[in-house]
């Protein structure tokens, strides 16, 4: 059923434009912009970005990304139960990434049997907000990137200079895996200007050298804020030094300005207006390159995969083993299925409830 609009409203002149926004979320958590605590669900979402002709949204639990201890941390295994429970509409489809706790959690065994029991379309950190850094937490994090470039599955970081979520330690991490994508979004959150350039010139230089697959995306590069003039600069940077493949649209949806549906369209509104003043004096590509942006990039990353190249699993010679070894290879066989099913049913069972529910209407509650 179509979400029906309460009040009349004007959509920016971007609506026309087809997009997949590579940043929402579902979930509770401290809104720092407005010191409190928000919850959002995928209502929110729709209700922001439908009206924007947004045909598809990335969406993680932001539940599963609090510090562990707080009132509002879920474990992984729960932060995915609660993405089994979302479903879009017909005209804004949601795909799930599974949000991850490298540090709170000491191995990958959970999230890999959550995605053999799910479908996941990539792999969300946020160090920040879970307070393990990736500078000392670096080879479990690593540990986390080997299973999603084995399962092919891009991770997206949440970025900024600030200790836990640092761009040169994510570069350092791409790096190790070259093939796999990495999405730093926000590029450098609320860095200064000159901060946020260098960051955009240390990964042009790790792609240049053809370390890494990296890309960001644009959020919160608004004109809010008075920021406007400074956000161009820092989007046309970007242009210059990446070039649109490398660019994604993405917006924070629903949190905080970016559950307001005016300002959503604004934000889409300034980042074409940027990219056709970029490229006026090359007409030829100013609609690839924003069509690159607001879409094909994200489809081909997440949905397409081009990039992803399964490996075959290698075939091992036959050894005996003792009746005893054959055992034991049987008990964990018959475990690691019984765990997969288990988490299967669980998923499933949620997502049956959660479809039957999808066309309830919702606030985003602050308390």
């Amino acid at each position: 059923m179509k979400i029906q609009a309460i009040n009349y409203y004007s959509p920016s002149f971007t609506s026309s434009r087809k997009k997949f926004d590579v940043q929402g979320h579902i979930g509770s958590m401290h809104d720092g912009l407005h010191n409190c605590n928000s919850y959002y669900n995928v209502q929110n979402i729709i209700d922001t970005v439908e009206a924007h002709n947004v045909k598809k949204v990335l969406v993680s639990s932001v539940s599963a990304l609090n510090p562990e201890g707080s009132d509002l941390f879920k474990s992984e295994i729960n932060g995915a139960k609660e993405m089994a429970m979302v479903t879009g509409n017909e005209n804004v489809k949601i795909y799930p990434l599974i949000s991850c706790q490298p540090g709170i959690a000491k191995d990958t065994s959970v999230v890999e049997k959550l995605i053999e029991g799910a479908k996941f379309y990539g792999m969300k950190f946020h160090p920040t907000n879970t307070k393990k850094s990736v500078k000392d937490n670096f080879e479990i994090y690593s540990k986390y990137l080997d299973l999603a470039e084995k399962k092919g599955l891009p991770c997206v970081f949440h970025s900024t200079t600030d200790g836990m979520s640092d761009p040169a330690e994510i570069i350092k991490l791409a790096e190790k895996h070259p093939k796999l994508p990495v999405v730093l979004y926000h590029i450098d959150l609320m860095a200064q200007p000159d901060r946020i350039l260098k960051t955009i010139d240390n990964i042009a230089e790790s792609l240049n050298g053809k370390k890494s697959n990296l890309f960001v995306d644009i959020s919160w590069l608004t004109p809010l804020f008075g920021k406007g003039e400074e956000n161009k600069n820092i989007i046309n940077h970007a242009l210059e030094k990446l070039g649109a493949d490398r660019i994604m649209f993405g917006s924070d949806t629903p949190i905080a300005e970016m559950g307001d549906k005016a300002k959503y369209g604004e934000f889409a509104d300034f980042v074409e207006n940027t990219v056709k003043e970029f490229y006026k004096d090359k007409p030829d590509e100013v609609e690839n390159s924003l069509n690159k942006i607001f879409y094909d990039n994200a489809q081909e990353v997440f949905i397409d995969k081009k990039w992803y190249k399964p490996v075959s699993d290698k075939v091992v010679k036959k050894s005996k083993l003792s009746a005893s070894q054959k055992g034991w290879i049987a008990l964990g066989a018959v475990a690691a299925a019984g765990i997969i099913a288990l988490v299967a049913k669980t998923l499933y069972d949620d997502n049956k409830k959660a479809k039957a529910a999808k066309n309830n209407a919702s606030r985003v509650i602050k308390h």
